[in-house]
C-alpha cells in the first residue's frame, strides 16, 4: 500500500512539473501586445567606388548621429499563428565627404513593415519565423547647399519596396520574469527608386553656367538588407542593441540634355552602387 502511494505521489509531482513547463513555454509564444521605442544610433553611407568625369575613383561617405521613434505591435492569432506590423522614424543631418565636404545636411527615413509568422516551441525557448513585406523612403534635402569644393549638393530621395524574411527566438532568464528576445531578419529588394533633384545645380558658379540639368529617377533592383536585434524584455519595458545594414548593387543609367556655359551636353546618371549601416540602442515601453 505505502508502495502504491508514493508512486502516485511521484506521478503527480511528474505532471505538476509538466504543466508548469507548458505553462512557461505558452508564455515565450507571440503575445497580443504593443510596443513604442526611442533609438539612438550611428549612422554612415557609403558609396566605396564612385568614378567622377575625369576618372578619378574616390569614396563618398556621409554620417549621421539618428534619433528615432519606433512602433512594434503583434497580433496572436490561433494555431499559434501571429500577425507583426512595425514604423519606426529616424532624423538626424548627416555630413558629406566625398569631392569636398558639407556638413548638417537634413535627413529622414522612415520605414514600414508587415508580416505574418509562426511560433515552434523547442525545449526552453520559441522560435517564431515570419515573412512579409517592407517599405523604406528616405530624404535629404540638400538642394542648394554648396560644399568646400565650391560643389553643389542637391535633394536626394530613396525608394526601397522589399520582403523581410525574419526569425524571433525567446528564452526566458531570471526564473521566467523576462526574456531575451534575439531578431534576425534578412531583407530582399524587390525593387528601388533613386531621385537626384540635379536641376538645383542650375545657374552659374565658380564661372560655369549650366542650363537645362534635369530631375534623375533611377531604378535600383538587386540588393538586400539585414537587421538585428538583441532585445531584454520584463512585462512592460524593454532595452537592447541593434544593427541595421543595406547593400545595394548600382542602378541603371539614365539620361539627359543640358548646356555648360551654353555647349550642349547629353549626360547619363547612375546611382553608384553603396552600403549603409546603422547601430544604436533601443528603449521600449510595453502595453
Amino acid at each position: 500500500m505505502n508502495t502504491i502511494k508514493k508512486t502516485l505521489t511521484i506521478a503527480l509531482l511528474g505532471c505538476s512539473s509538466l504543466a508548469i513547463s507548458q505553462t512557461a513555454q505558452d508564455k515565450l509564444k507571440t503575445q497580443s501586445i504593443n510596443e513604442i521605442g526611442l533609438t539612438v544610433s550611428s549612422y554612415k553611407y557609403t558609396e566605396p567606388n564612385l568614378t567622377d568625369f575625369a576618372g578619378t575613383t574616390m569614396s563618398v561617405t556621409m554620417k549621421a548621429m539618428n534619433v528615432g521613434v519606433e512602433y512594434l505591435g503583434t497580433l496572436a492569432l490561433t494555431d499559434d499563428w501571429y500577425l507583426l506590423g512595425e514604423a519606426d522614424y529616424n532624423n538626424g543631418s548627416v555630413n558629406y565627404t566625398g569631392t569636398g565636404t558639407i556638413n548638417n545636411i537634413p535627413q529622414f527615413y522612415y520605414n514600414f513593415k508587415g508580416a505574418v509568422g509562426h511560433d515552434f516551441a523547442i525545449d526552453n525557448f520559441v522560435l517564431s519565423p515570419y515573412l512579409g513585406v517592407g517599405y523604406r523612403f528616405l530624404s535629404q534635402s540638400g538642394g542648394g547647399m554648396t560644399g568646400s569644393s565650391g560643389s553643389g549638393f542637391y535633394d536626394r530621395q530613396s525608394t526601397y519596396n522589399y520582403i523581410p524574411i525574419g526569425v524571433i527566438h525567446r528564452m526566458a532568464v531570471n526564473d521566467s520574469k523576462a526574456t531575451l528576445v534575439t531578431t534576425l531578419e534578412y531583407d530582399y529588394l524587390i525593387s528601388g527608386n533613386q531621385y537626384s533633384g540635379l536641376s538645383s545645380v542650375n545657374g552659374t558658379k565658380n564661372g560655369v553656367t549650366y542650363a537645362g540639368v534635369p530631375n534623375i529617377n533611377n531604378t535600383q533592383n538587386s540588393g538586400y538588407g539585414v537587421n538585428l536585434s538583441v532585445m531584454y524584455k520584463e512585462d512592460v519595458w524593454g532595452v537592447g542593441p541593434y544593427l541595421k545594414y543595406w547593400n545595394i548593387s548600382q542602378s541603371d543609367t539614365a539620361y539627359g540634355n543640358f548646356t555648360k556655359n551654353g555647349v550642349a551636353y547629353r549626360g547619363g546618371v547612375y546611382e553608384p552602387a553603396n552600403n549603409t549601416i546603422e547601430y544604436g540602442v533601443k528603449a521600449i515601453y510595453r502595453f
